[in-house]
């Protein structure tokens, strides 16, 4: 491990070694790492939802190398201490985004456009500060803003809203998507995953 948990990535990784989701549907709720792949990752479409872990020592994704995002929907909460994002190696754009505080299971998290467009609005199961969301509806140059809390109508499944009104809660921070990898608060060291790779922290303002 490089400046992680004990026993973390105990597991060595040849060249060939690799997690491809290439479609489908993922669902995680983890206790410990959601999507450990102790491997580079390739996720070329499908749908991936993961909820946790809440322990700092661990990570909703854990990977070596990178984590490339080509396409599909990618959403992985938990807490904040061990977060990764995809790699910039990606083509698809993504955010990840730390909040300043523990945000209790049942919270709602949504992502809207300038012009009020959804970006998701999501219901984890478990306590998170950290949010991962890889989607191809995020646009190069276009600015988002995080909202927490609030009240959704319509469907939902694993806790995805795919229809229905969202009332805004809290404002918790905004973006703009500059590059395909974009970060959303403040982050002592940054983020990144395999050997060498950053972890944030700290506190939003």
């Amino acid at each position: 491990a490089m400046g992680g948990r004990p026993g973390q990535n105990e597991f060595a990784v040849s060249g060939t070694d690799c997690l491809h989701l290439n479609g489908g549907y993922v669902y995680v709720e983890a206790e410990g790492d959601g999507i450990d792949a102790n491997s580079p990752i390739d996720m070329t479409g499908g749908t991936v939802i993961v909820n946790g872990p809440t322990e700092e020592m661990n990570g909703a994704l854990d990977y070596l190398g990178e984590l490339k995002v080509t396409g599909g929907l990618l959403i992985a909460v938990g807490s904040a201490g061990m977060a990764q994002a995809p790699s910039t190696s990606s083509t698809q754009n993504s955010v990840l985004m730390v909040f300043p505080a523990i945000q209790p299971a049942g919270t709602l998290v949504a992502i809207e456009g300038s012009n009020g467009e959804d970006v998701i609005t999501f219901l984890p199961t478990k306590s998170y500060q950290s949010v991962v969301v890889s989607s191809p509806v995020l646009q190069k140059g276009a600015t988002y803003t995080v909202y927490t809390g609030g009240t959704v109508t319509g469907s939902e499944t694993d806790g995805l809203y795919d229809s229905g009104t969202y009332t805004a809660g809290t404002p918790a921070t905004d973006f703009t998507v500059a590059s395909v990898t974009t970060t959303a608060g403040s982050f002592s060291g940054g983020f990144g995953g395999g050997p060498g790779g950053r972890r944030p922290g700290g506190q939003r303002p």
